[in-house]
């Protein structure tokens, strides 16, 4: 063991070396030893370093599958954030809670939502994962998604009851955030849920403001299609019209206008 507490079986785990994971455990290794700077155990590390076959070996020796790390994050939760598919598969056959947050309040489905692991979104969802919990700051699976242009797992939290209205702490729902970057797909996706097209963040901001500062013009069409509200005010009185001005939009601007916008 060296001065963090990591010890022989939890650098094996780590690096993937099957065969002295074994030997170790045959000579007694306490499979279940935690780090003592950061709480890893052999199981988190091998989960996040997607070795397959240490992880089995580890489980069937009695590795405690929900452990977790001094942050909160447990083997699951680190196998998603990575993409390891083969290595959830086997944790949540093992029993591993889906739904454990981590000390920032992420779950293992914002994790690979963020980091867009499809096939690990789908396992995650079929396994129980709830689509509509809040991490500290807010976010929800489909904000991370949304905000990211990940339009495949859009349509998966959306086609498992994400809810398409809830906001992070500023007030930002996933159309607002999805309108702010661009992402007309994913825009359109939302849209089918019916999300309240003229939702506000904190600061008064719609998703048609937000897509009219930043000069997207599909996704100010797809609004204004939509029946956004062309004069709707933020809080400071700023308009989409206002902000598109400011941006140097002339395009959006003459939409804008054309649509009723009010100078």
């Amino acid at each position: 063991m060296n001065k963090l507490g990591i010890t022989p079986l939890i650098a094996a785990s780590q690096n993937g070396h099957l065969d002295m994971v074994q030997m170790l455990l045959a000579k007694g290794a306490d499979v279940n030893v935690a780090s003592s700077a950061y709480g890893v155990t052999a199981l988190t590390q091998a989960s996040g370093a997607g070795h397959l076959d240490v992880v089995q070996v580890l489980l069937a020796k009695g590795a405690h599958v929900n452990a977790a790390e001094n942050d909160g994050g447990t083997s699951l939760f680190l196998a998603s954030q990575q993409g390891h598919y083969e290595v959830v598969q086997a944790l949540l056959a093992k029993g591993a809670d889906v739904n454990v947050k981590t000390t920032h309040g992420e779950t293992a489905l914002i994790a690979a939502c963020y980091k867009r692991h499809l096939d690990v979104v789908q396992a995650l969802l079929k396994n129980g994962a709830d689509v509509n919990v809040k991490a500290s700051n807010g976010a929800t699976a489909l904000i991370q998604a949304s905000q990211n242009g990940y339009l495949d797992g859009v349509q998966a939290l959306l086609n498992n009851g994400a809810d398409a209205n809830m906001a992070d702490i500023e007030g930002a729902t996933p159309l607002i955030l999805a309108s702010q970057n661009g992402y007309t797909d994913v825009v359109q996706a939302l849209l089918t849920k019916g999300p309240d097209v003229n939702g506000k963040a904190s600061n008064g901001a719609t998703a048609l403001m937000m897509a009219s500062y930043t000069g997207h013009r599909d996704v100010v069409q797809t609004l204004l299609a939509k029946g956004a509200d062309v004069n709707a005010k933020m809080n400071d009185g700023n308009t989409a019209l206002s902000v598109a001005i400011a941006g140097g939009h002339a395009d959006i601007k003459d939409i804008l206008t054309q649509a009723g916008a009010k100078p």
